[in-house]
């Protein structure tokens, strides 16, 4: 599942996986032949600008030879909106201009910019009148084709593009249990936080919170007084989980994994977990992933969507 793919199926092994920020690229490359993936690189290089942008990529493409192997380009969260709507009641050849019109008053962007997808939920039990929902992704067609005309550029070969929604869905695939489970995902960035629930690994529940890592920075466990905006996350969280439960009818969420990119936070999941009540652990790249070399815990958390997009295997 992906926004976009570029290309016919591949069966390339080396997977890499790029991510492109206002100060800097991320990099992750992945090898697939191994029982276990085996991530060959992964560093965030800082760089600010189109120009940087378009030299240092070439750099990297000539380095890492990504004019060669599979590059899946990774949106950050900022770069797309998600919404969940009841599929409307159309034709399939219509469904499209269906899903345009109907979320064009939703988006903060004019609709003639946007680049549109959808995610069908798993498992659902549609009411009397038959209804489902969809996620519908939608993200400004001018910044996507920015992007593509940067990786072209520097000759990367751009084979699909990804939402870091389901970048975050490939690690957990590797992370957690197999078959019959849901579990929670809060994908905490520096000034905000995703909290996703997945369903035997496909994505449910995609919700926002203005709650990141710069906020929970604060929390401390010897002082009382400074967990009050991790209450009103653990609140979030629940609400999001009751809701999943009652319209699912699928079994409780067994697992919150939180995923940073960017400052570690060990001791924030020992006060999620006790005020949940459910199991709750920070999810390292050891994880899931065995490493070729030595990297920085830096390193690897501002790459952690790349990372994700090179576990990619399906196009």
């Amino acid at each position: 599942m992906a926004m976009l793919s570029l290309q016919a199926k591949s069966t390339n092994k080396i997977v890499a996986g790029i991510s492109i920020f206002e100060n800097g690229i991320a990099l992750a490359i992945v090898d697939h032949s191994k029982r276990k993936p085996l991530l060959k690189h992964a560093h965030f290089y800082g760089c600010s600008g189109i120009t940087e942008q378009s030299t240092l990529l070439s750099r990297l493409s000539k380095e890492y030879k990504l004019y060669d192997i599979v590059c899946n380009l990774v949106l950050y969260s900022n770069d797309y909106q998600f919404h969940q709507i009841d599929a409307p009641d159309v034709p399939k050849h219509e469904l499209s201009s269906a899903l345009r019109w109907q979320i064009k008053d939703l988006i903060d962007f004019h609709i003639d910019d946007a680049v549109i997808d959808k995610i069908e939920l798993p498992n659902q039990n549609p009411g009397s009148q038959g209804k489902h929902s969809l996620l519908v992704v939608a993200c400004r067609q001018s910044l996507v084709q920015n992007y593509v005309d940067l990786l072209h550029a520097a000759n990367c070969n751009l084979v699909s593009i990804d939402i870091a929604a389901l970048a975050a869905r490939n690690i957990v695939i590797h992370t957690a249990p197999a078959e019959d489970s849901s579990v929670g995902l809060l994908n905490l960035w520096d000034d905000r936080a995703k909290i996703s629930v997945f369903l035997n690994h496909d994505l449910y529940i995609n919700r926002s919170s203005s709650i990141g890592i710069q906020s929970l920075a604060f929390v401390s466990e010897d002082d009382p007084d400074s967990q009050s905006v991790l209450d009103s996350l653990t609140l979030e969280l629940q609400r999001t989980f009751d809701y999943y439960e009652s319209h699912s009818r699928q079994a409780a969420i067994s697992h919150l994994y939180i995923l940073s990119n960017g400052q570690s936070l060990p001791h924030i999941a020992r006060l999620i977990e006790a005020r949940l009540g459910i199991d709750c652990s920070i999810i390292e790249p050891s994880d899931f992933i065995t490493s070729a070399e030595s990297m920085s815990e830096a390193a690897t958390s501002n790459c952690m969507m790349a990372i994700g997009g090179a576990l990619r295997m399906e196009y």
